[in-house]
């Protein structure tokens, strides 16, 4: 199998594809640096990935540079090889919403599980300390949590898990510490697979659960308190490619570096 990092000569997409290169090293698979061709300055691209291959070779990575016409070639590439993931950035101050490259690619409808990667700290892809993952009631996906896992165990990270369930405003005010106790339970029990699994993998890990009307406003407050360095956050498409998830909020006025996972399925 292989790993795809998709590049345009900017500063985010070689930052992303440090991400892919410590993924392929993770998994050991064979990394594809793929350039497609459009108004970027082929100058800037050679020049990025000739500081990726500075990269690559630190990690004994084997990995191959090509440069394509257009997406039809990738996704000739897609339907011929194993792809495991593929890799692209998408600017800071960039709506979903608005025709982007990524979306192009989504409707290209590739079998092929995508990280869409936005970069706020460039530093952060070097050492990765803590990384989060919000979910909604407790509810976590096998792709996700493989998605996540391997994060953890690439930078030797610590992980959490933050839970959060919507409620009403009455009801926000009748939770009590007792409430909020048995709820953790729950949460632990419905996730009780995943902890077993991180247990055995020696990592370092915690779980955290709140209530909230807003969840967008109490995940970027608890985002905002912590020492974060990467978000993983879950896709939510729709027929319009993405809905408006509230957890989405964490891509859409991003705080740190976040990896938006959008699996094949």
């Amino acid at each position: 199998m292989i790993v795809i990092s998709l590049i345009n000569g900017s500063m985010i997409s070689e930052t992303s594809s440090l991400y892919a290169l410590k993924y392929a090293k993770q998994l050991n698979l064979k990394l594809y640096l793929v350039h497609i061709k459009s108004n970027d300055s082929l100058e800037d691209v050679k020049k990025s990935v000739g500081n990726i291959e500075t990269l690559i070779s630190k990690y004994d990575v084997e990995y191959e540079f090509i440069i394509l016409d257009t997406l039809k070639e990738l996704k000739k590439i897609v339907q011929k090889r194993d792809v495991d993931m593929l890799f692209c950035s998408t600017r800071h101050k960039h709506s979903f919403f608005d025709k982007s490259f990524v979306k192009t690619i989504i409707k290209q409808n590739m079998k092929v599980d995508l990280s869409v990667v936005k970069i706020v700290k460039i530093g952060l892809a070097q050492s990765v300390d803590r990384v989060i993952l919000p979910i909604r009631e407790a509810k976590l996906s096998v792709k996700k949590f493989a998605l996540f896992s391997t994060f953890i165990a690439m930078f030797d990270a610590k992980a959490e898990i933050y839970s959060i369930d919507k409620t009403s405003n009455k009801r926000l005010f009748d939770i009590d510490v007792y409430k909020q106790k048995n709820r953790l339970k729950d949460v632990v029990f419905n996730l009780r697979h995943y902890l077993k699994l991180m247990k055995l993998q020696n990592m370092k890990f915690s779980i955290k659960h709140d209530y909230a009307k807003k969840e967008s406003d109490i995940v970027q407050t608890h985002v905002a308190g912590g020492k974060y360095d990467l978000a993983i956050v879950g896709a939510h498409i729709d027929k319009s490619y993405f809905s408006s998830h509230p957890i989405d909020i964490l891509f859409q006025k991003p705080m740190i570096n976040i990896i938006y996972f959008i699996p094949a399925e």
